[in-house]
This record gives structure tokens, sequence and C-alpha cells, in this order.
């Protein structure tokens, strides 16, 4: 068995850890053949890893066996110029396998929607593998006899993925077609027809796990993976559990039990460590290590008469108690777990503590990974790896404070330091909502507000010329703000303060400072400030904002359908357009901005489309018109129609009222364009919502389309079911846009693809949704997470 570099570290093996997902008790057995799947991963996709397991234990059959073999970390492989960490693991699966039978390949970055045995039933029908494409292995079903000639570890450990990949697909036979749905990338999948959705865009996986690496943004699918991970945590799911741990723990016991001969030097406490322990009250105090015992001496000075129980992993006689402590240490216990086993441990700290924990951890050298050869990344456990782990936990087991100190060998002092403590009011926070005339500044913060439940006072904010300024130069001040035309600003000042766009920053911020740093800051829209000015900013699809710990991403705005004016225009228009010929199709008009704008010959289309539709159907058209459309645009538009309608007019005065007796009346509602007020209140009727896509820039020059064929292959613009993957220059811009240098670019089109994720809204022109109807839930979110927000203080140093 070749391993030409040397196991350095007990993290490296030389086969792949096999789970068996055993029938389920209580069921008969199938009797037919496990289901073997070989599953290519990374320490540091240890979230994408669970929810992978828990989409088979949704879907599989209970009444069969399921073999996941996890290839993570394994010796002898030369990572060089590997995308990933674990590239050309799938090649060595057939001596992995035995070099008999079938086996399935999958990536991590992938989630099951179906029966995993459906697709290992299939024939190969003389074929070594199936796959979607000849060159695209990211999933396949491989009969391991035939492919091992090609197809083995000395092959893989020694080989390129491009010699791998071509040499196989150049061969007449070898390669078999197989269905789509088995491998939906990204925008390919379609609720129903898709069986495994790949997450392919690197910087688009909802779980995020190179921070470091790639500037994420949302994904239109994410709420699909996020479900997951939610049903995941509801049942309290783990791969490895207490009672079914990793082989690499039963090691790490061994190696526990005897290193607790010899006592080691006691670890030391941060600054904030000393804040917390000596303010939290504990009486009672759980320390769990593995071997011989570290905790930091000044714990028991601190804790003073606390009774204290100790309990060793590596004893085998040890009992996790059933009484929970009022707190609970770790100091000698996860450096030795392997990453596999990280969550169960964790969660076993956190469901025995009802106040306060306290972790020790050490960071690995930046060595770690190197005996491997590469330059993918082996998930070293840095300072913020351990905190990303931490957290996961925590947000598991709400109401429990923590603080983690990490160290570096050969030291026990702490390096760096994480620390999330919870507080409670003694009263109901006091809440401002700054709002300006503007509704889309206005109606988002009001409904936040609203749906708080707390007491708010609404701050009417009116700006001077001075608000053009960027607010990097504005900073903390009311120097934009014309005070004689605004609400006062006086004390008591709020505990949190909500605002909207770019023109109300200044003024929270100077709130903020007022009140000495005690105000917290939630921000709707885009802020073009530093984000780190904020502690949460909600942000919505069309402003292309990155995903920061700080940065909560929305489908749509908050915008807030008015059911009292529905109603209202429901009464007063029902009978007077009672004779137009049903179903009704509300067509609702935004004006547009920039490279999306309507102009003459989009307004005729649109007009001779939608026409065209309700012909079809036999119905009317409602047309609802923005102001600030152009009269030509308007009149063309109007001039298009060739079917019955009825248009509710454009003046200002009559224009609001007219787009809510078109939703109130409608059956079906078309929205033309981008405009995310429009397309959120559609949706937020029930109603089916089609989506008129206006061309951009790029579509009204023709010769762009032709330009494109005759460039060569890496500069062409193509389109393979994923987005293009991040540039160094986007990551760029990302940070000049969190630091507030720059305002970014403008996704016209985000909200659309965000609803039509979901199931809420349809393209004009496709024949089905991509899914089912998904609630809406940004509200509940938002609610959540500021909740959450006030009732917790954490610190990173």
């Amino acid at each position: 068995m070749p391993t030409d570099q040397p196991v350095e570290s007990p993290r490296f093996r030389i086969d792949p850890e096999k789970v068996v997902l055993d029938v389920r008790p209580g069921v008969t057995p199938s009797g037919r053949p496990p289901v073997r799947i070989f599953l290519g991963t990374e320490d540091a996709q240890h979230r994408a890893e669970r929810i992978f397991f828990y989409s088979i234990e949704k879907h599989r059959d209970p009444a069969r066996v399921y073999e996941v073999h996890l290839m993570k970390n394994l010796a002898g492989f030369r990572r060089k110029g590997w995308r990933t960490g674990f590239t050309n693991y799938r090649f060595g699966i057939p001596d992995f396998a035995g070099r008999q039978g079938k086996a399935i390949y999958n990536d991590v970055d992938q989630i099951y929607l179906t029966d995993p045995a459906r697709l290992f039933d299939l024939e190969l029908e003389g074929h070594g593998y199936l796959a979607i494409s000849p060159k695209d292995t990211s999933v396949m079903l491989i009969d391991c006899a035939r492919m091992a000639e090609l197809w083995n570890r000395e092959t893989a450990t020694s080989g390129g993925k491009a010699r791998l990949t071509n040499e196989p697909a150049g061969t007449p036979g070898l390669w078999g077609p197989l269905d789509p749905g088995w491998n939906a990338r990204d925008v390919e999948y379609v609720e129903g027809e898709s069986k495994v959705l790949h997450y392919t865009a690197l910087h688009q996986q909802p779980w995020h796990p190179f921070p470091d690496v790639y500037s994420y943004h949302p994904n239109p699918l994410a709420y699909l993976w996020h479900d997951l991970e939610r049903e995941a945590d509801a049942t309290r799911y783990q791969v490895f559990t207490r009672t079914a741990p990793s082989a690499g723990f039963a090691e790490a016991i061994r190696a526990g039990a005897e290193g607790s001969r010899e006592q080691g030097p006691p670890r030391r406490l941060s600054g904030r460590a000393v804040e917390m322990i000596a303010a939290g009250r504990a009486d009672r105090v759980l320390e769990v290590g593995l071997g011989k015992p570290t905790m930091p001496v000044e714990v028991r000075q601190l804790l003073g008469k606390a009774r204290f129980q100790r309990l060793d992993l590596a004893d085998p006689a040890h009992r996790w108690p059933d009484e929970a402590a009022d707190a609970v240490l770790a100091t000698n216990l996860l450096d030795q777990v392997p990453s596999e086993d990280l969550p169960w441990p964790l969660d076993e700290l956190f469901s025995r503590a009802r106040i306060w924990i306290y972790l020790a951890v050490t960071a690995e050298p930046p060595t770690f990974g190197a005996e491997q050869g590469g330059d993918a990344h082996c998930g070293r456990r840095t300072a913020d790896w351990w905190r990303t782990r931490v957290a996961e936990a925590a947000n598991r087991w709400p109401g429990i404070s923590w603080h983690l100190d990490v160290g570096e060998p050969p030291a026990l002092e702490p390096v760096a330091s994480f620390q999330t403590r919870r507080i409670e009011h003694r009263r109901p926070p006091r809440v401002w909502a700054l709002i300006d005339p503007r509704p889309a500044a206005s109606v988002p913060v009001v409904r936040l507000a609203e749906a708080l439940d707390w007491p708010f006072e609404v701050k009417e904010l009116t700006f001077n010329a001075l608000f053009a300024c960027p607010n990097v130069l504005l900073g903390n001040s009311l120097a934009s703000l014309d005070r004689q035309a605004s609400s006062p600003l006086d004390p008591p000042w709020p505990d949190l303060v909500i605002g909207w766009g770019r023109r109300s920053v200044p003024v929270a911020r100077w709130i903020r400072e007022q009140s000495g740093g005690r105000t917290r800051l939630v921000q709707l829209g885009r802020p073009r400030a530093p984000f780190d000015a904020f502690d949460l900013i909600v942000t919505t699809p069309q402003y292309r904002l990155p995903v920061r710990p700080n940065v909560q991403h929305n489908a749509a705005p908050l915008a807030a359908i008015d059911r009292p004016a529905l109603d209202q225009a429901l009464d007063d228009w029902q009978k007077r357009l009672g004779n137009l010929p049903r179903p009704l199709i509300a067509l609702l008009v935004p004006a547009g901005h920039g490279a999306y704008a309507l102009d003459r010959a989009t307004a005729e289309r649109l007009g001779r489309e939608a026409g065209a539709r309700a012909a079809k159907q036999g119905g009317s058209l409602l047309l609802a018109v923005d102001p600030e459309l152009p009269n030509e645009v308007a009149n063309a538009l109007q001039a298009a129609l060739d079917c019955p309608h009825h248009d509710f007019g454009a003046e200002p005065a009559v224009a609001p009222r007219g787009r809510a007796a078109a939703l109130a009346l409608a059956d079906i509602v078309i929205v033309a364009g981008d405009d995310p007020q429009a397309l959120a209140m559609a949706c937020q009727t029930g109603k089916q919502v089609l989506v008129y896509r206006l061309p951009g820039w790029r579509e009204r020059i023709p010769a762009l389309g032709r330009l494109n064929s005759l460039l060569p292959r890496p500069l062409r613009l193509t389109y393979r079911g994923t987005p293009f993957q991040q540039t160094a220059p986007a990551r760029m811009a990302d940070r000049l846009v969190a630091s507030g240098l720059v305002a970014g670019g403008r996704n016209a089109r985000g909200v659309a693809r965000a609803l039509e994720a979901r199931g809420l809204a349809r393209d004009f022109a496709a024949e089905r949704a991509i899914s089912s109807p998904r609630p809406l839930e940004d509200l509940e979110v938002t609610v959540a997470r500021v909740r959450r927000l006030m009732s917790e203080l954490s610190h990173a140093a």
C-alpha cells in the first residue's frame, strides 16, 4: 500500500472511515445489498458533511443498510494543485471498495433529494462508470472491478486529475450517461426532477467553509440546505454520537489514558474569561477531560466554595451525569477529539451547563498538512476554526454563556479568546425607528419595529444637502440632518436603533456615540458604511452585499402589503369591473432604472405578450403603471394591448390605489422588471406571480452575442448551471464594499431569482415553477435574529 509521505498527524488515515447506517429498529430487513457511497470531504466541510448524511437519513429505505465511506485526510496523496482537499480521492474508490461491486461517489457539497438506493440500483449496462458527462466525475456510479485498472490507489496518488479524467472519458464504451437529475448543479435544480442538488459555486455554498479564502454571497437555493440543517438541529442529529463515536475516537481514548499518568501544566485564563467566571454564579461545576487535568488554577479561586466534579472520558468506568451543573469546563478534551467527532462532545458539554461553559483548546501550527505536500485546504484548526465549531454548538443550545480560549504550542497562554454572554433586560428594550418621507425607508423599518413587539418611537428625519456626502466622511454626526424639521433626538438614549439605507447611517452612529456605545444598531438595505459599524445589517439580493457574520440576507424587502387598502379596493372596484372576463391578470409596470429601464420597444413587446397571455386564457389585464414611467413608454404599452383591459392610471395621486386595486382583484400578477418592492408585495398576496424580465444592456446589443462566440474558450461567457466562480478582483471589491469605501454593484434580478427559487414567482417565459411555493419567512427570521442580538454580548480578542 504506497504511502510516499509520512503520516505525521493522527488525523491522517490509510483507508476511509466507514459509517454504517443500519436497518432501522423495528423494520424487517429487505435483504438487498448495502448501498455503498464514497464521500469526498475534508475537515473544513464539517457542516456540509453532517447535512449530506442527514439528507440520506431523511430519504433512505429504512429496511436497507447504507455504507458511507468518509474519504478525508487520506495518507499518501499529494494535494499540490488540488482545488479541494479531496480532489483525487475518488479515483482510489475501486481499491477502497475491494475492486468489486458497485459504488457511488459524491462530493460533500451535495444533498440527496431522494433515496440514494435508486442510483445504486441502476444497471451499468457494460459501462465502467455513469456520470452526467464523461468528464464530470462529481457524481458517479462506478463498476469497481472494471475501473480498477485505470482508477486505483497508485494512479490516484501519483496522477493528476486531468489525466485520470481524460483517459477513461476517451475510452469508447467506458462512460455511460446518467440522468442529469442526479447532479443538478445550482440553478439547474427543479423540484421533482432533481435527485441530487450540487452547490458547485464555491463562493455561494450556504455553509461558508472557507471564509478566509472566499468572500461568500447568498445562493438563491440556500434555503433547501438550511431547511435540512434546521431539521437536523431540531432532532439533535449527529453523524457520530456518544454511543456510536468514530473509530478515531477510540484511539483518542487510548492516547488520553496513556497520558493521564502525567500531570500536565495548568492552562491560563484570559482576562475576559476571568470576568465571565467572576460574574457568573456557579455552585456546581463539572470538569470534563480526556486524561490529565489541566484546569486553570484561577477557576477554583474565582468560584470559591463551588462543588467540583471531574469526568475523565479516558476512564473506562466514566459516566456522564444526568443532572446539569451550573458551569462546565473542558480544558483537556477537544484538542484530542477527531474533527468528525467534535459536534457530539460539544453538544454533551452544552447540554450539561445551566449558566455558562468555559473551553480551552490549542490552535494547530501553520505547518500542519505540509507533510502531504499540498496547497489545498486541510481544515487546519486555527483560532477562527475553533470559534466557528463552538459557535455552531452554542446555536443549538441558546441561553448558555460561553467562553473559548485558544492557545498555541508549546505555551498554554491564550493567544485568542471568544466569548458570548447571555444578558437579561429588566424591561423591554427601548427602540427608535428612524424613517424619512420615502416609503422604501419607512415601511420596512416600522414593520420590523412593530413585529419585535417592544415599545418603539418613530423618529422622522429630514436631511439637508450634505446627505449626498459619503458616509465615510460624515462619520458619527448630525451634519446631514435638518434638526429643525426632524424629530428631536434627546436622551434617554435607546437600546436599539433601526434605520434603512445610507441616509440614516450617520445619525444612527451618532446616537450610539451619545449612549456611550450601549445602543445596538440594525440597518436595513445597503448602508454604504463600514460593516463593523453595525450590530446587524439586514439586506436583500439587489444590493449584492457579501456575506459577513453581522449581515443577514433576506430573499425580499420587508415591504408590507396594506391589507385594509386591498380590502377597500376590492369593495370599490369589484362591481365596477365585474364585466371584464376572468381570469383577471394584474400587470404591474415599475419605472425601472439604469440598464433595466423600460424603453418604448420593450414596452410594446411587453404589451403584446401580456395581452396575448390574457387572450389565450380568455381573461383581461389590469394595468397599474408607475407614475415615473415616461409618457411615451406608457402610451406605447397601452397601444400594444390587444385584449380586454382596464388602466388604473399613472397619476401620482391615484397610482398607489390603482396598484392596490390590481393586486386585490387579480387572479394572476405579472411584474414587469425587477422592482423589489413590487415583487415582495405581489408574492405576499399568495397569488401566482410571473416575472417579465426586462433586457439588460448586453441583450440590447446583439453584436455582443456574436462576438462572444468568436472569443477563445477561456474568455467566453458560458453557462453550466452555476454562476461564474469568484475571482481575486471580486474578493477585493467585496472588501471595499465591507469597508464602506464603495457602494458595490447592483444585482437587478437578484430578488426575482430568490423568489423564483422558493416557488413564489415564476419566469414569464417558463413552463413551470422551479419548486412548489415555500413560505417567505424573512420577517420572522429577522425578528428572531434581532431578539437574539439583544439577548447576548459577544467579544473577540
